[in-house]
């Protein structure tokens, strides 16, 4: 058998094209820094708008952070923040950032100029002629850019507590001469006999004189009592003669058993300061309850200078159960809350303190009506110690618990502590409790002097307003 061997066959090799992976290369070379330069030119475009944005950001928070101090104060914060910031290499000029101030509306996501009553800031810078580095390849240049901010407050919910104890008209009593000096004190009186009238009861005189009797029926007669009925609900001619004759604090400043309209109306502080008792005192200017008072105004005429959408509400401790009392639902009506606490005088309703009460009142009030978008908060003022519900020790265990439940509903306590009797570490404590803060005026000052305190206060609360970017 004969073997075949098949012939192989031959393969001509095809000949090979010189320079073509080079073009290639090149052509991908062009395409991939011309992507590259598209991703730089991209990437500083990107760079630029965060900066300008964050530019006007900064611009509209400042302008609205000092928007009570006027729209000269804000226009001129909110162009410095936003010159701050620099757009790549460049600085914002002047001239092409506007500011305006208005109202803005959460429900309709809008933007209303006032600069009448404006409560918010609208910022909107621009920024032209930023370089490309590779764009003039193609014909580009430069580019422009611009961005706009809205700053307005968060409005805020706020209960404030006041103590209309008895104690809030100490400081116009004969009792405070080695505190405040008799000049003071006598001058005091003196104003808050005018204020009640200058009424004018037999023939007693404004300083007081001796009666050579320890008789009341004589006294009464000498002083020509005896057939003029004695003012008001509470009291008596005898039990006023019975209080010159017995009080302590008389003694001190020299005037026992002296009669006249300087122990009268000292009489009424200490021993009838109630509403029920002597209703016309809410109208004088017994202290330190009219400091407070005139504070609390200041504080509502700081909030409307600006229109923030603010509700206010009033509680009181202590009412006449001996808890605490609503007094204002909250409200945008500031002048009902500035008439109320107008109307209340020290002991208005109580002798006595019960700072739980008045806590628990105005939680219960942010608990019910606060505003779910709102800042829920409570000023606390107290010029004392709390000595009920029954005592000082269950008084203060009381007032810690109602902190406790303030700050597991998130409502910060701002508290302040008026004169060297109120119970500083108590106050320190809620606002700790509560992530509040803790205001203390002390003691031993003239009235004059707490009270310019006690506004710088209540100015300082009504100026802190949390402020949110809305667009």
């Amino acid at each position: 058998m004969t073997n075949r061997v098949r012939p192989t066959k031959r393969f001509r090799r095809r000949p090979r094209r010189k320079g073509a992976i080079v073009v290639l290369a090149a052509l991908l070379m062009v395409l991939m820094v011309a992507m590259l330069a598209f991703s730089i030119d991209s990437g500083y475009i990107a760079s630029c708008r965060t900066d300008i944005q964050r530019s006007v950001d900064a611009g509209a928070f400042a302008g609205a952070g000092v928007l009570a101090e006027g729209i000269v104060v804000a226009d001129q914060a909110a162009r410095e923040y936003t010159r701050y910031n620099r757009v790549g290499n460049s600085e914002i000029e002047n001239g092409l950032i506007d500011v305006e101030f208005g109202q803005w509306d959460d429900a309709s996501r809008s933007f209303t100029p006032n600069a009448d009553e404006p409560s918010a800031v609208r910022v909107l810078a621009r920024e032209g002629n930023q370089p490309f580095f590779f764009g003039r390849v193609f014909g580009h240049n430069t580019f422009d850019i611009s961005a706009e901010a809205i700053a307005t407050y968060r409005p805020r919910d706020i209960m404030v507590v006041l103590d209309y104890s008895a104690s809030m008209n100490d400081d116009s009593e004969l009792r405070h001469i080695g505190k405040l000096g008799r000049r003071a004190i006598e001058q005091n009186l003196f104003q808050i006999y005018r204020e009640l009238g200058s009424p004018t009861f037999g023939t007693m005189q404004w300083q007081p004189v001796s009666v050579p009797s320890r008789n009341n029926a004589v006294i009464k007669a000498t002083l020509g009592l005896d057939k003029i009925p004695y003012p008001y609900p509470s009291g008596s001619w005898d039990d006023y003669i019975n209080y010159v004759k017995s009080s302590n604090y008389l003694s001190s400043a020299g005037y026992r058993n002296k009669y006249g309209y300087l122990t009268l109306v000292n009489y009424w502080l200490e021993r009838k300061p109630r509403y029920s008792q002597t209703p016309d005192l809410w109208q004088t200017s017994e202290q330190p309850i009219t400091a407070v008072k005139d504070a609390v105004q200041v504080f509502l005429s700081y909030m409307q200078a600006v229109e923030t959408l603010d509700q206010v509400g009033l509680s009181v401790y202590t009412a006449p159960n001996g808890g605490g009392k609503l007094e204002v639902p909250l409200t945008r009506d500031y002048q009902q809350i500035e008439d109320v606490s107008r109307q209340r005088q020290a002991g208005h309703y109580d002798n006595f303190t019960n700072i739980s009460a008045g806590l628990r009142e105005a939680r219960l009030e942010l608990e019910k009506k606060g505003r779910a978008g709102a800042l829920r908060m409570i000023v606390l003022m107290t010029d004392g110690i709390a000595n009920r519900p029954s005592n000082p020790t269950v008084a203060k265990r009381e007032v810690l618990k109602e902190a406790r439940l303030a700050a597991d509903s998130k409502f910060p306590v701002v508290t302040i502590s008026l004169g060297a009797g109120a119970d500083k570490a108590l106050m320190q404590q809620v606002a700790d409790i509560t992530g509040g803060v803790h205001f203390n005026i002390p003691g031993g000052q003239s009235v004059a002097a707490y009270e310019e305190d006690l506004k710088e206060v209540f100015k300082q609360i009504a100026d802190d307003r949390p402020l949110r970017l809305v667009h």
